[in-house]
């Protein structure tokens, strides 16, 4: 049974029946439009009475489909700063972005939970649209085909697991979710100092979702060859491992992550690059446009 579509007309939602917010010192929450707060069809109940025989049957309303959209939504974890990314708010301002957004919304649109898909990695500098493809397609998969969806910023999640060590809690409490849900989407891939024990957590997050053949998405400013990056006077790389005492913005992602990662990105995703030349968010910036822009 379809869900009712008699929102279409509104301006705020047009006809989705649901409205995405900026909740500033929150994640993204999603909520009904006014338009939606009471169905037409059952009331606001949740329920339709169906004619059978020897009497009326209730069954559960479409609408209440909507709710459990919006809960999925609503738990992905998308940061309150790209909260309304979507694809057709994303600019594509070059080829590569023309290029980038295709690969996203192809993979959202032809998402199966029923059989392993491969997922996406982009990849370049800062600046560029990464997180707001990562948000729109976790935003498309949530809201419009109720699929299970969780977001991490790789830095902060190792932070989480650092936490929950002092509060005499085992990594695999803070893992464990993520290393189930249908889709996760790892911001910031790389960004890590690239101690031997940030390597174990990534692996072992990666490795078992790989095995368990649930779809994984990526975003990094590593890139995948080798590139030369100008000299900045006075800049100081300083880092906890001896490894990565090097310029770590001229490494490239299978240096940052080490050999085993990689390899098993590759099987994973699909390598595609985004990379205007330039950091967009400054030029938005610059140019005193408003809201976000989060690479």
């Amino acid at each position: 049974m379809a869900e009712p579509s008699h929102s279409a007309g509104c301006r705020e939602c047009s006809g989705t029946g649901y409205v995405v917010e900026q909740v500033l010192g929150h994640t993204a929450r999603a909520r009904r439009c006014a338009c939606y707060a009471a169905c037409p069809s059952c009331g606001g109940s949740g329920y339709l009475l169906v004619s059978s025989v020897p009497s009326p049957v209730a069954q559960v309303c479409p609408c209440r489909h909507l709710d459990e959209r919006i809960s999925l939504f609503n738990r992905v974890g998308i940061p309150a700063a790209i909260a309304l990314a979507s694809f057709d708010s994303f600019r594509s301002w070059s080829p590569d972005h023309a290029a980038s957004k295709a690969a996203a919304e192809d993979f959202a649109h032809k998402f199966r939970s029923d059989q392993p898909t491969k997922g996406f990695l982009l990849y370049g500098r800062p600046g560029a649209g990464k997180t707001h493809l990562l948000s729109a397609a976790l935003r498309y998969l949530s809201l419009e085909k109720r699929v299970p969806c969780r977001y991490v910023e790789f830095m902060l999640l190792l932070s989480d697991i650092r936490a929950g060590f002092d509060s005499n809690r085992g990594h695999m409490e803070v893992l464990r979710p993520l290393i189930q849900v249908p889709v996760l989407a790892i911001d910031e891939l790389g960004k890590e100092r690239g101690t031997d024990w940030e390597r174990s957590m990534l692996d072992e997050l990666i490795s078992r979702r790989f095995n368990s053949g649930l779809t994984t998405l990526f975003a990094t400013n590593y890139f995948v060859e080798d590139r030369a990056v100008p000299e900045t006077p006075g800049r100081v790389v300083r880092t906890r491992s001896a490894e990565f005492q090097r310029d770590a913005e001229s490494m490239t992602l299978a240096q940052r992550v080490g050999d085993r990662v990689y390899s098993r990105l590759n099987e994973m995703c699909v390598f595609v690059k985004l990379d205007p030349g330039h950091d967009l968010r400054k030029d938005r910036t610059g140019s005193g446009s408003a809201g976000f822009w989060k690479g």
